[in-house]
Order: C-alpha cells, then structure tokens, then sequence
C-alpha cells in the first residue's frame, strides 16, 4: 500500500488526463470557492471562525514553518496549483520558488499571479510532468507537495525524486489527504465511485488510493528520507473546508455560473457528494534529507 502502483491500475493517475480534468475550468472554480489556492484551510480551534481564504492562506503559512526556509532558500513547489502558495511563501520568507504543474491552465494562471504580484525575479512556473522532468541533483533546500502526491502515479518514486532534489538537511513537507476510517473499505468505496464519476467524462482515477498516516513512516524509509514529523490534522482542515466551500456553492450558485459555467459547477456538484461521504483524515508529513 506504499504506492498509488501497488494499489491497483485502477487507482493510478494518469498525469495527462488529471491536467485535462483541472483544465476544464475546474482550477479557477476551484481556486474560487477555497480562497484562492488549491488546497484545504486550517482553523486552529471550534472558536475559530477564519473566512475560507484566511484559513487557506493560514495552511500555506503552516507548512512554510515546517520547511523553516529564508531568504536565499531555493523551494520546489510541486503541483503549485495556481500559484497562491508559492507566491506567499516567497513573499513572507525572501525564499526563491519553482513551481511545476502539469496543467498549462494552471500554469498560466500562476504565472499571471506571480507576474501581478510582482516576483517575477523570485518565483518561476514551469508546465511538466514532474516523474519526467530533468533536474539536478541536490539542487533545492526544501520541497513542498500540498495536496499533490495522491495525483502522481506513485508515491514512493514521487519521495525518491524529492530525495535526489533535496540538499544534504534539506526538508520536504507534505500535506495529503489519508485514509482515517476504521474500515478502510469505505474509503476504497468512495474513491472508487469517484474514479467512476470521472471515467464517465473520460478521465482516469484522479486520485491514488489514499494511505493512513503512519504508511508514511516506512514510505519515506525506503526513499531514503528521515521522519521528522507525521501530525494528524484532520480535526483543524477537512469539515470546515467542506461546509464553507458547501455554504458558498449553496449562497452563490448563480454567480458562479455565470463565472465558469454550469457545466464546470454541475461536475463540482457531482463529485462534493462523494467527498462528503466519507471520513477521509488529512495530515502533514514531514522529513528531511540526510
């Protein structure tokens, strides 16, 4: 279960058809509805009422502390998504950022928020296939994935590439999305009614199998990275990520139509049913190299 190839074919992204589906004008609803990234928010307790893109811009800064990094520190965000969290880390660290993504939408939509905010000098997008990309060895202090790893074919070579790239004490932090139920079948059940939904738009799975948090232990081993750190999140990112991207689809449906179409919120609306239904956990991992 260490990887997305021993789970199954039917669980393997295919890197080419998972850009196709975010390029469907699924980014920039996406981005739309979670505050401006691609990723979950994080709230620090009940009493925290954050808006969804305070608390999103609050994750960034959550991870940013794990990979400790300052200015002159060379990051590599990998599935940078829009460029929201590769700007802000750049912005509130002096650190310098490439970002790669395998969707050109998405890549030009960072690109343009980079260009806007200004860091052209200091972050660069780049449109590839990470598993296929050349880069050289020991080249980076820290890599980040938030929410990415689960959309790459494999896990485990995905953290033996993030080895090689990283210098002797660099750090990677990852955020994903795990397997927190008891029963691991009703995770299995909804992720294969998701790859379902996708398969009858023509995509593949969209996402591996998710793994629980103490694979990644293992996981990193055999990639030949040490565990620094596995928290378990969950309590502060997934129900209030889902109930205020359900409010403002709910209170602004028709706004967002006339924004991005209906058939790119119809397929929203479509998938939000499967995510709900089960208990997926999320956490941070993270590990340095040695």
């Amino acid at each position: 279960m260490s990887s997305a190839a021993e789970v199954g074919e039917g669980h393997v992204p295919r890197p080419g058809e998972v850009a196709d589906f975010y390029d469907d004008g699924m980014s920039r609803l996406l981005a739309e509805l979670a505050g401006g990234s691609l990723h979950l928010g994080y709230w620090d307790g009940p009493s925290d009422d954050s808006t969804m893109a305070a608390a999103s811009t609050r994750l960034t800064d959550v991870m940013a502390e794990r990979i400790g990094v300052g200015a002159g520190d060379r990051v590599l965000d990998l599935g940078c998504g829009t460029g929201a969290p590769a700007v802000r880390l750049a912005e509130t660290t002096g650190a310098t950022v490439v970002g790669l993504t395998n969707s050109p939408v998405q890549a030009r939509l960072a690109t343009e928020r980079v260009n806007a905010a200004g860091l052209t000098g200091r972050v660069s997008v780049r449109c590839a296939d990470v598993m296929e990309l050349s880069l050289p060895e020991a080249s980076f202090d820290a890599v980040w994935m938030i929410e990415s790893i689960s959309h790459l074919p494999d896990r485990l070579a995905a953290l033996r590439l993030v080895r090689r790239l990283l210098k002797p004490g660099g750090r990677v932090a990852i955020a994903d999305v795990l397997d927190g139920t008891p029963a691991s079948a009703t995770v299995q059940d909804s992720v294969d009614r998701l790859d379902a939904r996708a398969t009858s738009r023509r995509y593949s799975a969209l996402m591996a199998k998710p793994i629980r948090l103490a694979e990644y232990t293992p996981l990193l081993e055999r990639a030949g990275l040490v565990p620094v750190d596995l928290a378990d999140v969950t309590g502060n990112t997934v129900a209030q990520t889902r109930a205020r991207m359900r409010q403002r689809l709910s209170e602004d449906r028709a706004a967002l139509v006339r924004e991005f179409g209906e058939p790119v919120v119809a397929l929203y609306e479509s998938v939000l049913p499967l995510q709900e239904s089960v208990t997926f956990g999320y956490g941070i991992i993270v590990a340095t190299a040695p």
